[in-house]
């Protein structure tokens, strides 16, 4: 009795190990980097409405099969860059055909900053 406890814990182990060392991971050796940069007469309308196109980047050669990082970092007048994104909220998009569309959540005190640079890497 003893000695099929055994086997089953034994076998439990072994799967546990070799289960944490076949990762699946696919390293990626060609990344490009884009950087858009809106001050805040692009993301300002003459109206004082929120500029909605900066939300639509075209990227021809992103394919939709590798999702892309991005980030968006802020700047206020005259003060060093920050994020949101990395420690208190995600950055929500959708992607498809070369098209990235950020949400409308991601400028989220948009009349109170200077700069806004998105950052994509795919």
């Amino acid at each position: 009795m003893y000695y099929r406890l055994h086997l089953v814990i034994l076998g439990l182990l072994l799967g546990f190990i070799y289960g944490q060392s076949s990762h699946k991971f696919k390293e990626i050796t060609e990344l490009k980097k884009r950087v858009y940069n809106f001050t805040k007469v692009e993301f300002i309308t003459e109206e004082g409405e929120f500029n909605e196109s900066i939300r639509t980047l075209v990227i021809p050669d992103f394919k939709a099969d590798s999702p892309p990082y991005v980030a968006i970092y802020y700047r206020r007048n005259e003060s060093e860059w920050f994020t949101e994104s990395l420690y208190r909220k995600r950055v929500r998009f959708r992607f498809q055909d070369g098209v990235i569309k950020l949400d409308r959540a991601n400028f989220w005190d948009w009349t109170e900053l200077d700069e806004i640079r998105v950052i994509i890497i795919y």
